[in-house]
């Protein structure tokens, strides 16, 4: 910064009047913050080639100086009065002789500084009020000459400038104080935004988990209009199970001997499994209305919630097991026993924050009415096999063999299983049946499969196909069946386990494929349990 020239406040006792009347602060040009002060009565103002603004009690004499105005004192403020032909402007307006008033924006000739005229009776504040920098800005933006955008730079810069280092310490500690407020409050909302999403994001990966969860629970669950479309459907089936039976007695003696020694071994498996929040370790549940009845979402969904007030939301599945000989244990595969573990059900509810756990699981034999409960002894990490315990022991005379030599393909099996559960055994109980639960209006999950057992009409369905290929992990039969068959055994012509049925997979084009008796032999002897 070039040095500025200014006007000394002189000492009191002098034959003038010394004290500080005035001063001009520059606000443009080489010597913009500069302060010029007036003490005498009468002051030459002067610009030279440097730009910058003279202030001397005596007429110039340099050639080099141009004499722009003389500052006289006249009472109580300076009056200014522009020399020869010089150019002065005060606030904008080309003058010759005008008495100054404080805060007038005095312009020294084209080249000059613009400076803003201040009366004072004492020294130059060295810190000024927000509003005095912020009416300056404003005042030089009105009054300058310039363009626009030079008038708008300048303004911006010069202005800054003043506000970081002109104004009182309290204002500075204030905006400090104000920035770091508003940056705390920034990333406070930052965070809160960011917790929102992950909250609305969780919130969708749950829904998401949930209708997945309805999805498959809905396969399984009867409504009224079910048992009215079933029962004109069963009008037109004329084959049910006994038919089945008889077909293939009539085909093979040894095909309807297996059938009836394996009948009181295969157990029809019912279950149902919960959703427990993760974050809150509650259970979904329905949310009842005031009258106690499930709500639902406009879209028909029951509506479900950790804090639910109604009870837990289940998704139910329905399986096939066989007991072993003299062992006390059922047989199933992996994914009936945790149902929630095939395809990409766990992942979708953990990203959901949902962790599945088994709410019920009972199984049912052909001959006795009342259900059994069972629980998870162990499962394979290795091949679809699991091995469920039964909470009361049965009597002596139940279970299946496993057979000891490997079958071959063209060999005959037997299937033993409830393909499409619930359904398949309401179409076998007959027209009666269907009927009564129409009256009745039951279509409970579980309550049907208790009528059911008490009549005795949970029986498996048997059917007979031929080995097509022995893979690895794998036989492939013919044998029809569907979901809700899995996990029952594949019975050779001398009624031993060769495989526990597993339905179809597109690997294998679609035929129906077991899990060999090997891989149940390891997961027995505790090789590939988990």
């Amino acid at each position: 910064m070039d040095e500025i020239s200014t006007a000394q406040s002189p000492s009191k006792g002098s034959e003038t009047d010394h004290s500080v009347r005035a001063f001009l602060e520059n606000l443009t040009g080489p010597s913009r913050g500069r302060v010029s002060w007036l003490a005498e009565n009468k002051i030459i103002a002067l610009v030279g080639p440097d730009r910058i603004l003279h202030l001397e009690t005596d007429e110039p004499a340099p050639p080099e100086d141009s004499v722009l105005a003389r500052l006289s004192w006249d009472e109580n403020t300076y009056a200014i009065e522009a020399l020869g032909d010089q150019n002065i402007w005060v606030n904008g307006r080309k003058t010759g002789t005008a008495h100054l008033l404080h805060g007038d924006m005095i312009e020294f000739g084209d080249d000059g500084p613009m400076s803003r005229f201040r009366l004072c009776t004492r020294s130059y504040p060295t810190r000024w009020p927000i509003e005095e920098i912020l009416g300056d800005t404003v005042a030089y933006m009105r009054t300058s000459r310039q363009s626009f955008a030079l008038r708008a730079k300048r303004a911006l810069f010069e202005g800054t400038r003043r506000v970081l280092v002109e104004t009182t310490i309290f204002f500075r500690l204030s905006v400090i104080f104000a920035l770091v407020g508003l940056t705390a409050l920034g990333v406070f909302q930052y965070r809160t935004d960011q917790r929102l999403q992950q909250s609305i994001h969780q919130e969708a990966l749950r829904l998401q988990a949930i209708t997945t969860a309805l999805m498959q629970t809905r396969q399984e669950a009867l409504t009224p209009s079910d048992l009215s479309l079933m029962r004109e459907e069963l009008d037109l089936q004329l084959t049910t199970n006994a038919e089945r039976l008889a077909a293939l007695e009539r085909q093979t003696d040894a095909s309807a001997r297996v059938i009836r020694d394996s009948l009181l071994s295969v157990a029809f498996l019912q279950g149902a499994y919960g959703l427990r929040h993760v974050e809150s370790g509650s259970l979904l549940r329905h949310v009842l209305g005031p009258q106690g009845k499930p709500m639902a979402t406009p879209t028909g969904q029951p509506m479900i919630d950790p804090h639910g007030n109604g009870p837990p939301f289940e998704i139910k599945f329905t399986g096939t097991g066989f007991l072993l000989k003299d062992g006390g244990q059922l047989v199933t595969n992996r994914h009936v026993a945790v149902p929630w573990g095939s395809g990409d059900k766990l992942k979708t509810f953990t990203k959901g924050g949902l962790k599945p756990e088994i709410l019920n699981l009972v199984a049912f034999f052909s001959d006795l009415p009342e259900p059994f409960d069972v629980e998870l002894a162990r499962s394979s990490e290795t091949a679809d096999l699991a091995l469920l315990l039964l909470g009361t022991p049965l009597a002596d005379g139940r279970g299946l063999t496993l057979a000891k030599d490997e079958p071959n393909a063209g060999d005959e099996v037997i299937v033993m299983g409830f393909p499409t559960g619930l359904r398949t055994l309401i179409y076998q109980a007959g027209p009666e049946f269907l009927k009564n639960l129409e009256e009745s209006g039951e279509s409970d999950f579980w309550t049907i499969a208790i009528q059911l057992s008490k009549r005795g009409l949970i029986v498996p369905l048997a059917s007979r196909g031929i080995i097509g290929q022995i893979a690895t992990g794998a036989i492939v039969y013919d044998a029809e069946t569907t979901h809700g068959g899995s996990g029952g055994p594949v019975l050779n012509r001398d009624g031993h386990v060769i495989a526990v049925n597993a339905a179809i997979i597109p690997e294998y084009g679609g035929s129906n494929f077991g899990v060999p008796v090997l891989d149940l032999m390891d997961l027995l002897q505790g090789d590939i349990a988990n």
